[in-house]
């Protein structure tokens, strides 16, 4: 979908005319069309799939017009100062705009909490449902801001716990955030089942760890032929991309090859692993793709791999997400037993239970020798049940509307 031209004051000018009460999402998310807006390279987000269902399922579950808030994003390579103008754009079919900034060296990450909570201000009103997309700081100060001008609703999206595992100032500023967003939420998102014990009391919660939204395959694509596994994600150690690289050695001399999409510290061996004349012609590294390019490589692929690491602490505050992209697109996957994936998704995948390449290797040679097998081992349909658009987005509707209708009968007038 192209980004919209819509100026800025006629978008405002539409809010301030409406009186419907909407969703807000207060998110960084974005996708290709808003980078070509940009016109430079940015920071990228990896859970746009997940973002997008999610708000599909908020929309439908409230019956509410849906309105994302972002700030624009840091650039990967500019340096220099650059004055970034509000811009309009879509995602998902849902409009979003971005707040202005000045991005300038030291100064670019305090004006954005700035110039981002005026832009929650000016685009919010009363009645409104308001996300929170994780105990971010900007975000929170944006939202305390719209606590004393607006009578509002929030609700966080707790997507990670990234400040328990944080370092130096990203850990203070979210942990603060965390202090004082607990005092305003009224119910949560969780991707985690031991995210919902971080919640204050009385909040209610419902588990949203990802979406099964069932890809067409191309018919010319055939699971005949060499297993194709693929890697989507993170390159970092976190997320066990090393006991990738180790596994490969381990595995058979012919009838497998992976497909690496995504970036991280780790690119730098991923490049040099496609090069390298063992693996030549099986291992393919595609750096990162556009959300088209990752469709066409997920269909074509057979198995999904997600090695992250028990032993990291992320796996305490967060959900591979990856995994409903895998099943998403009529994929097996293959996991560790990290971040709670086997009391999520049961059956539906293959695991290995060391954190060794040796025993990932193993199950990765299980799955090509007796590939046709798989579909009696993995019990797909109960997680494409459990997580499919409608069966979430009715969970959320008995979590939304009562707290909804609650705060309406309040904030009516006597």
């Amino acid at each position: 979908m192209q980004p919209s031209s819509v100026p800025i004051n006629v978008v405002a000018a539409n809010d301030v005319r409406s009186s419907r009460s909407r969703v807000v999402c207060l998110s960084n998310v974005h996708t290709s069309d808003y980078e070509e807006l940009r016109r430079e390279p940015v920071h990228p987000v990896l859970s746009t799939a997940k973002r997008r269902d999610l708000f599909n399922c908020l929309a439908q579950a409230t019956g509410r017009d849906l309105l994302i808030l972002s700030s624009p994003p840091k650039a990967t390579t500019r340096r220099s100062a650059r004055w970034l103008p509000e811009v309009a754009t879509t995602f998902g079919g849902h409009r979003q705009l971005f707040c202005a900034n000045l991005d300038a060296p030291k100064i670019r990450v305090p004006a954005s909490w700035l110039f981002y909570a005026a832009h929650v201000l000016k685009h919010s009103r009363s009645g409104d449902l308001v996300v929170i997309d994780n105990y971010e700081f900007i975000y929170i100060v944006a939202a305390l801001l719209l606590k004393v001008c607006r009578k509002v609703t929030f609700v966080l999206d707790y997507e990670d716990g990234k400040h328990l595992v944080d370092r130096g100032w990203p850990r203070v500023l979210s942990s603060i955030a965390e202090f004082l967003g607990r005092r305003i939420i009224r119910a949560a998102m969780v991707a985690h089942p031991a995210l919902a014990n971080r919640l204050p009391g009385g909040v209610l919660s419902e588990v949203v760890p990802g979406f099964v939204v069932p890809l067409q395959r191309p018919g010319g694509i055939s699971r005949n032929g060499p297993k194709r596994f693929l890697y989507s994600g993170s390159l970092d150690r976190a997320r066990g991309v090393d006991l990738m690289l180790e596994a490969l050695a381990l595995l058979p001399t012919s009838g497998w090859s992976l497909d690496v999409t995504g970036a991280g510290p780790l690119e730098a061996e991923w490049r040099r692993a496609a090069e390298d004349p063992r693996w030549e012609g099986r291992v393919r590294y595609h750096g990162r793709v556009t959300d088209e390019e990752a469709r066409a490589i997920t269909v074509a692929c057979d198995i999904g791999l997600n090695c992250q690491r028990d032993s990291d602490p992320i796996s305490s505050a967060t959900f591979p997400s990856k995994i409903f992209s895998y099943l998403s697109a009529g994929l097996f996957v293959i996991s560790s037993r990290a971040s709670s994936v086997p009391e999520i998704c049961g059956s539906a995948c293959l695991y290995y239970d060391e954190e060794h390449p040796g025993s990932l290797a193993a199950v990765m040679t299980q799955a090509i020798s007796s590939f046709q097998d798989l579909g009696k081992r993995c019990d797909v349909d109960a997680a494409t049940n459990s997580y499919s658009v409608e069966r979430t987005t009715a969970r959320l509707r008995d979590l939304l509307c009562p707290i909804l209708m609650n705060d309406a009968g309040r904030q009516a007038p006597a």
